[in-house]
Formats: structure tokens, C-alpha cells, sequence
């Protein structure tokens, strides 16, 4: 099936499993959070039966699974497969901004280093010191400046992928529908 440019590969109990609007309504709602059944019950309108069968048919196609924490209450939430299928893109954007991270903790890291630069008695406040070694965007303040904007970069494009991954997720479900 493909997902706006990315192909997903189901298998066929995955398969059958999405084939139920239901069914595809459990997994947008425990995308939000983990639920009991009763909760589900109410939020979908079904029967406490209805409901616990179509979790059953998710629950074997692994894209949900059960959580009993040993207290009153049995919660299921999404499986990481389930949550594969909703979120493909979510690597990608942990891997962009965990990069706009180490980039800005360079560019801090520059930055503070280029206290130094601006001591009394450095060459770039030394008036007599060639012009070329006067420029400050070629030191560590413009390398900080470069770090910092790749970070800003990297934090653009992990919000485009966020943006991107949900259009391809609508896409995805309508598809479902129309298939």
C-alpha cells in the first residue's frame, strides 16, 4: 500500500485487520493514549463484546497489544508495529532533531569559546592586526552562527516531517476506506 511516496508493508492478517472502520477508529483513538475496554466502549459507542472482538482481531495482527499493569484495570494500546503503521516518519524526526541538538550545543560550545576571542589584548580587538584576521564570522562566532543555524535547519525539517507524516496518514486511512 502506498503512503504518499513511502510504500508500507502489511501482511495479511494487518491487512484484513485495517479492512474494519472500526477497527481503524481503535487505532485513532489509542494513538492518543491507552484506554481500558470500557473507556473504548464509550468513546465508540459499541458494546463491551463488539469492542473486545475487534480488539482480539487486532491484537493477532500485532498492531495492538494488551497491557495488565496487575491492578484493577486492563489497558491496551498501540503495538510498536501499530505504531510503525500510524508513524512512519517519527525516526526521521527524532534523527532531525536530535541533530539540531548536538548542533546548538556546538554552536553554544563556540560561542562561549569566543570569549576568549574578544579578551583584552586579543588580535581581533588589536587595531594594528591584519584585516583578514580581524573578521569575526571566520573565528568561532561564525561558526557558532553556522552551528546555530543548522540547528534552526534541522528543527524546520523535523516540523515538515510532522507535517508530511500526518498528510500521509489521512491519505493512508482514506485509502483504507476506499479499499
Amino acid at each position: 500500500m502506498d503512503s504518499g511516496g513511502a510504500k508500507i508493508t502489511l501482511d495479511q492478517e494487518s491487512f484484513k485487520a485495517l479492512a474494519s472502520d472500526v477497527r481503524v477508529g481503535i487505532l485513532k483513538h489509542l494513538d492518543a493514549r491507552r484506554e481500558t475496554v470500557t473507556d473504548l466502549s464509550n468513546l465508540m459507542t459499541l458494546s463491551k463484546p463488539t469492542l473486545l472482538e475487534h480488539l482480539e482481531k487486532l491484537q493477532s495482527a500485532g498492531l495492538v497489544k494488551r497491557v495488565d499493569e496487575g491492578r484493577k484495570w486492563i489497558y491496551y494500546e498501540l503495538s510498536d508495529k501499530g505504531r510503525k503503521i500510524l508513524h512512519p516518519e517519527r525516526v526521521a524526526i527524532t534523527l532531525a532533531l536530535g541533530i539540531a541538538v548536538a548542533l546548538a550545543a556546538i554552536g553554544a560550545f563556540l560561542a562561549l569559546s569566543a570569549e576568549a576571542v574578544f579578551a583584552p589584548g586579543s588580535r581581533l580587538l588589536n587595531a594594528s592586526a591584519p584585516s583578514a584576521e580581524r573578521s569575526v564570522l571566520s573565528g568561532p562566532i561564525g561558526y557558532a552562527a553556522l552551528a546555530f543555524g543548522l540547528a534552526i535547519a534541522s528543527g524546520l525539517v523535523a516540523l515538515a516531517l510532522r507535517f508530511i507524516g500526518q498528510r500521509r496518514r489521512d491519505r493512508f486511512f482514506e485509502q483504507l476506506r476506499a479499499a
